[in-house]
């Protein structure tokens, strides 16, 4: 894989295009292979594709995850592998030589993915990707590739079951006693975000509306006597329909609004947050951390 590749497809994300890796779980000698979709994620969640004939794993370290694989050692740093088939349900993967491992960032979590091979990198514009049904688990959206199916798997919701992450527990926090007509907007595609998020600012006693992508934060600011009541914006970047790139362009230079716009993203990788203030976003925090949630209520909610 030619990482150039993933530098020059990742900008795309601020034209509202996302820039996806594919890949396949199950080796095509298998039995099953063709009863098996494309999976896929989003570029700015990797930092580098690793040949695994070339870094063998060692069971060196320890995990409470059952699709534990073991560690590798890459440039003097151990990153622990996760079997992305089996977190899916598979049987366990055993390397090939066109096994890969695809280590990616997450809210600032290094983590390895092997899989069965690297397909390759599509662009997609965001009207391309949908959502998946609501009760779907590990997967946040889907698309087409040569006209098969491809789900996009939900990492952070891999690294909550590696970390053991309880989000009903990290979403209690004291009330601010703030008495205000205004309100904060949220946007996430992932449903046990938006249901995190909005255990936050319920728990912090102001007022709020949560929204599955940045089309329901736009529309609600559409109305001009709306506009008044919103005391900050907080949005994922990247989501089906609308992404949060669309939202801050709309809210900063379309409307022309000082609303604070803070993202929320777990993509701590590359040039993410750089970009999102290039947009005109006021901050960016990673996800699940309530700290920083409540921090930045406390910034900028304008009473």
């Amino acid at each position: 894989m030619d990482l150039n590749t993933i530098d020059k497809t990742a900008n795309l994300s601020k034209n509202n295009s996302m820039s996806l890796m594919i890949f396949k779980l199950i080796d095509e000698h298998d039995a099953e292979f063709a009863r098996h979709p494309f999976y896929a994620m989003n570029i700015f969640k990797i930092k580098e594709v690793l040949n695994a004939s070339e870094y063998p794993i060692t069971m060196s370290g320890t995990s409470g995850a059952a699709f534990f694989k073991g560690v590798v050692s890459v440039r003097g740093e151990y990153i622990s592998v996760y079997d992305t088939a089996q977190w899916f349900g598979h049987d366990k993967q055993q390397s090939t030589d066109r096994s890969v491992i695809i280590v990616c960032e997450v809210n600032h979590q290094t983590i390895g993915l092997l899989v069965a091979y690297i397909h390759g990198v599509a662009e997609k514009d965001w009207k391309e990707i949908q959502q998946t049904d609501k009760n779907a688990r590990k997967i946040v959206s889907q698309t087409r590739i040569e006209d098969q199916l491809c789900l996009v798997m939900d990492v952070e919701q891999m690294i909550a079951e590696i970390s053991g992450t309880d989000l009903e527990k990290e979403s209690k926090v004291d009330s601010l006693g703030i008495r205000s007509d205004k309100i904060i907007l949220f946007a996430d595609d992932q449903p046990s975000i938006r249901g995190y998020v909005k255990a936050v600012l319920e728990n912090l006693g102001i007022e709020h509306q949560v929204y599955p992508d940045g089309s329901g934060i736009i529309q609600f600011l559409e109305v001009e006597e709306n506009r008044h009541r919103v005391g900050l914006v907080i949005t994922d970047l990247e989501m089906p329909n609308v992404s949060g790139h669309t939202v801050i362009r709309t809210i900063k230079e379309k409307m022309g609004l000082k609303i604070p716009v803070v993202v929320h993203s777990s993509m701590t990788v590359g040039d993410s947050q750089r970009q999102a203030a290039e947009l005109g976003a006021d901050a960016f925090i990673g996800k699940i951390d309530t700290k920083e949630i409540v921090a930045i209520v406390k910034k900028y909610f304008k009473n």
